[in-house]
């Protein structure tokens, strides 16, 4: 067990950004980040980048990720994009390549999250501006994973 190096007040400054949609970011940065350390393909990313890089870049990725899903809901685009961009813009001197390898653990983060979310109960995509009290309850706890 270790404590989550993602905080959630990484996602509000206030009470009225204590979203569902919010809540869903923090828990997207801290799946995205456990694959970003497990990815055998990132072993020179993570070399190259601190431990505060890496969860920076998760929590940014995490919040980017927002506009893919207001474009998916608003029907502009079928599926979740996931934009170079996203990655070559906190990274300006990445290579195409190590940006395509950073997607590609990005989308498998998704996907993982996604899976868990199928039975989850707070909804936090259909009910994204809903208030979510998992914060309020993290500010009382120290939250372990």
């Amino acid at each position: 067990m270790y404590i989550d190096p993602i905080k959630a007040g990484y996602f509000y400054n206030n009470e009225n950004e204590k979203t569902k949609l919010n809540w869903f970011c923090y828990e997207y940065a801290f799946v995205l980040y456990k694959n970003i350390m497990e990815a055998k393909t990132l072993k020179k990313y993570r070399k190259k980048n601190s431990h505060e890089q890496i969860v920076n870049f998760c929590v940014y990725f995490s919040k980017e990720i927002k506009r893919s899903i207001y474009e998916k809901l608003a029907g502009i685009v079928e599926t979740i994009t996931f934009y170079e961009e996203y990655a070559g813009e906190y990274y300006p001197n990445n290579t195409s390549g190590e940006n395509y390898l950073l997607l590609n653990v990005a989308t498998k983060a998704w996907d993982e999250l996604l899976s868990n979310c199928v039975n989850c109960p707070t909804r936090c995509i259909s009910e994204m501006n809903k208030k979510c009290i998992l914060f309020d309850q993290l500010d009382e706890n120290e939250f372990l994973r």
